[in-house]
């Protein structure tokens, strides 16, 4: 029985290899935490609803876009713009109604966005991982 599982496994690791390596390029992120600050006034916590944004997002590195997840907040993919990488962490940059930036924790997967825009902003936090 071994004998005839063994072809079978080997076959099974000679295409799994390069899709997980594929998989690499993903994160799959909860956003947990958000707050929305004005010029005139101090910063209030905000639901994710209240802001419009989704609970759960996938991050594609290589097609430079992050897509919902969340089926109850429908939103177009997002255009990543600039991605960098400095040591211990990863730098997503982007424009959609506001100029965007994302901070990733390369070994924490902890995740802070922050949003600007004419006297006003947000910043939300949350956790990603690797869904390998």
């Amino acid at each position: 029985m071994i004998r005839k599982s063994l072809p079978s496994v080997l076959l099974f690791l000679l295409f799994a290899v390069p899709a997980l390596s594929a998989q690499d390029n993903i994160r799959i992120c909860a956003l947990t935490k958000a707050y929305e600050c004005d010029i005139n006034q101090e910063c209030s916590e905000r639901s994710l609803a209240e802001i419009e944004l989704p609970r759960f997002v996938r991050i594609d590195f290589e097609k430079s876009s992050i897509i919902s997840l969340d089926k109850n907040v429908k939103r177009a993919g997002t255009e990543i713009r600039q991605i960098e990488q400095l040591e211990g962490i990863t730098i997503l940059q982007g424009i959609e109604q506001r100029g965007w930036s994302i901070a990733l924790g390369q070994e924490s997967g902890s995740l802070t966005l922050s949003a600007a825009g004419d006297g006003h902003g947000f910043i939300v936090f949350g956790s990603c991982m690797d869904p390998q």
